[in-house]
């Protein structure tokens, strides 16, 4: 248990000081389009700090004259541990609001070219991804949405949103989903390294859909992640001698 909590302590003070790195750093190159990519560079001290080791199983693939929104499931704090590694090019973040007010990451957030959108406000949030769906259209501009609006907490795969799909529509946009093993097959308890798997789908194409099939288009890609996630999961439980 000291082990945990002390692996805690310097993941949790890494992360103030990767905050404060990362705007200093966004100062010299605010609102570029690989901004995130390059401060995730910074991030990557804290596998160390944490024990941890993910490993990539592919790289992203996409159609070099489409825009793409990626989405990715959301389980916890793990999850920049699960995306370090492998964040896609040119591709800027949707995140909640909420965001702007924790201490230097709210900040770095924003200098990135992050976008903030308050889930609250339906109509705003609406309005905003139309204007995204315009941007991406005109520019192929790409963005990272997390669908299930909420960290699952070891709940599974959470139903998807509409808005993405609904966007990816409007934009004529190619959906990249990423899959990332459950983060409580992560332990953080003994020196083993914990070990955890990411991957990405193929492009799944919004062509053919209607706005009022967001709905489809969204359990289309929740049916293909669930079933990926869960031959990651079993894929660590096989390597760790559980099954």
């Amino acid at each position: 248990m000291f082990l945990y909590y002390f692996r805690v302590f310097l993941v949790v003070t890494y992360f103030l000081l990767f905050s404060v790195m990362a705007v200093i750093f966004l100062i010299f190159m605010p609102f570029k389009p690989n901004s995130s990519r390059y401060v995730m560079k910074l991030w990557r001290p804290a596998y160390f700090l944490a024990n941890i080791r993910v490993e990539p199983i592919n790289a992203p693939t996409r159609s070099p004259d489409k825009p793409v929104i990626y989405i990715a499931n959301h389980q916890d704090l793990l999850d920049i541990f699960m995306l370090t590694h492998v964040w896609p090019h040119n591709t800027f973040v949707v995140g909640k609001r909420s965001i702007i007010f924790i201490p230097f990451f709210g900040i770095a957030f924003w200098l990135a070219g992050n976008i903030f959108i308050n889930r609250s406000d339906k109509e705003g949030a609406w309005a905003l991804m139309d204007q995204l769906a315009m941007e991406m259209h005109d520019h192929h501009k790409n963005i990272y949405i997390l669908p299930e609006g909420t960290r699952s907490r070891g709940r599974g795969l959470l139903p998807f949103k509409k808005g993405a799909f609904a966007t990816a529509i409007k934009a004529g946009a190619d959906i990249v989903p990423i899959c990332a093993s459950s983060s409580s097959k992560i332990d953080l308890h003994n020196w083993t390294p914990a070990k955890g798997y990411i991957e990405f789908l193929p492009p799944v194409s919004s062509e053919g859909y209607t706005l009022e099939q967001a709905g489809e288009l969204a359990e289309h890609c929740h049916h293909l992640m669930k079933n990926k996630i869960a031959e990651l999961d079993a894929r660590i439980d096989k390597e760790s001698g559980k099954t």
